[in-house]
Order: C-alpha cells, then sequence, then structure tokens
C-alpha cells in the first residue's frame, strides 16, 4: 500500500514540475491569441518614421488648469497623472457649444441609467474661460457629482487651437465636439460622437481593450516573458 501511495506521489510530483515548466509559455500564447491582439486602435495625428521599423506617433498635452475663482483663473495647472488618468476620455466644450446639452446625450444616460458601465472610464471636460471666469458652466454641473468626471478649464484665448490639437489630422467626418480617448502615452487612439448611447458604448469598448493590453504589457515586464 505503502509503495502504491508512493508511486502516486511521485507522478503528481512529475506534473506538478510539467505545469511549471509549461506554464508561462502557455499563458505566453493564450495571451498573444486572445481577444486582446485581435484588434489593433488606430494611432490618429501625424507620424514620423524614425528608423527601418520605428514610429514615433503624435502626443498631446495633459496639462490644464483647475477650476477655480476668478483670481486663480488660468494660473492654477493641473496633470492627469499616469496613476489616475493611465487613460482618459476628453471633450473640449467651447462657449458656443455650452447649452448644447444633446452633445453629451450618450454619456448622461450611461450615467444615469447604468453607471456601474462607465465609472471606471475618467471622463475629463475642458471648458472655455470667460471674462477671467473659469469655473464650470452651470448646465453641465450635475455631471461634477459623478467622481469620475472631472471639470478642468483653458484660456479663451487659445482655447480653439487647444482643442483642434487633440483633432489634428481628424478624419473629415469628425467634429471638434466629439470625445477623443487618449492612452497611457498620450497618444489619441479614438474619436466618439457623445450625441449617441452606442458611440459612448463603443468608446466604453475600447477603452477596456486598451487597458487589457496595458495590463498585458505590464504583467509581460514583470515577468520577463520574452518572444
Amino acid at each position: 500500500m505503502r509503495a502504491v501511495y508512493s508511486q502516486f506521489t511521485m507522478k503528481n510530483k512529475k506534473w506538478l514540475l510539467l505545469l511549471i515548466i509549461v506554464f508561462p509559455s502557455v499563458f505566453w500564447l493564450i495571451l498573444e491569441t486572445s481577444t486582446i491582439n485581435s484588434r489593433r486602435l488606430p494611432f490618429y495625428g501625424p507620424k514620423k518614421v524614425v528608423a527601418a521599423g520605428d514610429t514615433t506617433f503624435y502626443k498631446v498635452t495633459d496639462t490644464f488648469y483647475n477650476i477655480g475663482d476668478s483670481a486663480a483663473c488660468g494660473t492654477n495647472t493641473f496633470q492627469l497623472n499616469d496613476n489616475d488618468y493611465p487613460l482618459y476620455a476628453i471633450i473640449f466644450i467651447s462657449e458656443k457649444y455650452r447649452a448644447d446639452a444633446y452633445r453629451l446625450t450618450g454619456l448622461w444616460e450611461y450615467l444615469n441609467y447604468s453607471k456601474s458601465k462607465i465609472e471606471h472610464i475618467p471622463f475629463v471636460l475642458v471648458t472655455e474661460n470667460k471674462e477671467g471666469n473659469c469655473g464650470a458652466y452651470n448646465e453641465l454641473k450635475k455631471l461634477d457629482e459623478n467622481n469620475n468626471v472631472r471639470f478642468l478649464s483653458w484660456n479663451k484665448t487659445s482655447f480653439d487651437s487647444l482643442s483642434k490639437s487633440f483633432f489634428n489630422e481628424k478624419p473629415y467626418y469628425i467634429d471638434y465636439s466629439f470625445f477623443v480617448l487618449v492612452d497611457a502615452n498620450r497618444h489619441v487612439r479614438g474619436y466618439y460622437d457623445g450625441r449617441y448611447v452606442s458611440e459612448v458604448k463603443r468608446l466604453i469598448g475600447e477603452y477596456q481593450h486598451l487597458r487589457l493590453k496595458e495590463e498585458k504589457q505590464k504583467l509581460i515586464q514583470e515577468n520577463e516573458i520574452r518572444k
């Protein structure tokens, strides 16, 4: 009986050793063939080839101005840091669009009726400073009640040039009032019409896709898995 038990234990140890050896390779194969790599989101904006097979992609700023009183307007900066904003969706709301709440209908719908599906995504709403006032527009104040929605601002004199920098070489059908998805390296990865629930749903899916790819890359680096 003892001999049978010993033989059984040895077999189990062999299987355990085999799993330890094979698991990293199998795990890598699963990652490479999973839905994480099944599609690649485009990079928008001008690209520059710096060497054979090496391309640098257009980057956008991650520093804006805080919402505050008129005394500090346009002077108190806020940076979208990597920890709190590894990826984020940003929209620019100019003075001429401030009353057009329908431009955010898709976001409103999710925050009111499907909040759990969207509360993990950082949304940044940049408003236009006007006459020394950089407070959030009253029409949009209710959005500020959500922890994942942050209001920031920019100076009126350069607001248009800032917003257009996020739409540099955009597709012709994209409007400047669309949401912009920005990745961890501050590259533009997608545009979404916030008027439609279907577009916000697409934003959610592509945000999650990028987060999975980021987590995969971190896992690879931490475990020193190499191709």
